[in-house]
């Protein structure tokens, strides 16, 4: 049990491009001396939702292993790379590791941070097998890392256009998610939407939030939020987005992830030069 089966259980850059996320928004509602060095409270907060997400992904492999043994018997719980009691002891040292460096930033950032954390937990164990209930959970929570840099500021209203963003293409990919697995969801009793009405019902209800995150994508520059550069970037993450639309359900999934990783560069930019 190598530390590579540790760091590949966290899904270490999804919580990396969440906590990049913290920082955009913290640029974004605050100053520009956050483009020199971030102060501590910035990079608190970014180590919180770090550790917290990664906490998260550990608590989700946990409860997926049935379904991971169809869907991903690579992964380190289904492999037996891990074992089930190290995979225990490890969400919960990275979860409270990330509360307790919560409650140095403000009392609001260590609510949210303890919320986050039961919240991945529920989803993990429960909601993730209902309807939609796991798809709108993990969005707002990604929307909500958004929310989180703004806290440090206390301005976090000026960022809830990029939170929408955020929780409307994450919902398509998720739901792109729920097609592609749809074969071990089915045999670990899950109930998402391409269990119930099918892949091709689910794709399409995918391409509804991906249209919608798209068409909204404009925004952020008519409030005067990100400057002209987000604009002009945010147009490659639009154009994968819309490709996600029209590719095979395998792809799908995979091209919306990397068009949010285009969109957070353009979130990036747009921050910087304004």
């Amino acid at each position: 049990m190598g530390i590579k089966h540790f760091i590949k259980i966290m899904r270490p850059l999804n919580c990396i491009m969440s906590a990049i996320a913290v920082y955009i928004s913290a640029l974004v509602a605050g100053s520009a001396i956050f483009l020199v060095v971030p102060p501590m409270t910035v990079f608190y907060a970014m180590l919180v939702v770090f550790l917290v997400c990664s906490g998260g992904m550990v608590a989700n492999d946990i409860f997926d292993i049935e379904i991971d043994k169809v869907n991903k018997p690579d992964r380190p719980l289904p492999s037996g790379k891990m074992s089930m009691k190290a995979a225990k002891a490890f969400s919960t040292l990275l979860m409270l590791a990330g509360i307790a460096i919560s409650y140095f930033i403000n009392y609001y950032a260590f609510f949210v941070a303890v919320a986050a954390a039961l919240l991945l937990v529920l989803y993990a164990w429960k909601l993730k097998r209902v309807m939609l209930a796991g798809n709108i959970t993990v969005s707002l929570l990604v929307g909500f890392t958004f929310i989180y840099g703004g806290l440090v500021n206390q301005n976090f209203i000026t960022v809830m256009p990029l939170a929408l963003l955020a929780f409307l293409s994450n919902m398509g990919r998720e739901i792109y998610k729920t097609a592609e697995d749809v074969l071990g969801d089915k045999k670990g009793g899950a109930d998402t939407l391409a269990v119930k009405f099918g892949v091709i019902k689910a794709k399409r209800i995918a391409s509804i939030f991906i249209i919608l995150a798209v068409l909204l994508s404009f925004v952020p520059f008519v409030l005067g939020i990100l400057g002209l550069y987000y604009l002009i970037v945010v147009v490659f993450a639009d154009i994968l987005f819309l490709s996600a639309i029209v590719s095979p359900v395998k792809r799908s999934s995979k091209l919306a992830k990397i068009a949010m990783l285009v969109a957070l560069i353009a979130f990036l930019i747009g921050a910087v030069y304004r």
